[in-house]
């Protein structure tokens, strides 16, 4: 159990740092393991980058649902937006995450349709409503992670914020 913990949390400090596509050997190698024991919790590198990004997408999914209560839909769909940009951008590998169709892991794929299933029901409440879905939406949002990471780190923020503008205008 603590070689278990111990690779994980090697793991995920890994990926936060931007190591999304580290060894699983290296992993083995810098948690003080045998490689066998690292690939018995992780049979692949990609099935490590889902198992530690997995959380990253609950807390979306989360964050998507406290938003979808709001009295004011197309507001909480630019808030949920910003969230989510500012939790991407602070988490490396999970736009490669997101956007990819198929996941490795069960545990993954169920969170991503718990994801789609939320943003959907919030884009619902919009009126009128927007054409998109909620799988559209989460490629949006892959897209929009991907525009505002070719900012200098200084201006990310305010790409940030121009990118929300331009949504709310196609909103209203």
């Amino acid at each position: 159990m603590r070689n278990r913990q111990r690779i994980f949390d090697e793991a995920r400090s890994a990926v936060s740092g931007g190591e999304t596509t580290l060894t699983l050997n290296e992993l083995a190698r810098r948690a003080g393991v045998g490689v066998g024991t690292v690939y018995r919790l992780f049979p692949s590198q990609r099935i490590m980058l889902e198992s530690v990004l997995e959380e990253a997408v609950h807390e979306l999914a989360e964050a998507a649902t406290a938003a979808g209560g709001s009295p004011d839909p197309a507001g909480a769909l630019l808030d949920f937006l910003r969230t989510a940009l500012l939790a991407a951008l602070a988490q490396p590998g999970l736009i490669e995450v997101l956007i990819t169709g198929t996941d490795e892991t069960d545990s993954l794929r169920r969170a991503k349709e718990q994801l789609t299933e939320v943003t959907s029901r919030m884009l619902a409440r919009i009126h009128p409503a927007p054409a998109l879905t909620g799988e559209n939406l989460l490629k949006l949002l892959c897209g929009l992670i991907h525009a505002v990471s070719e900012h200098p780190e200084e201006r990310q923020a305010a790409a940030i914020d121009n990118y929300i503008d331009v949504l709310r205008a196609g909103l209203a």
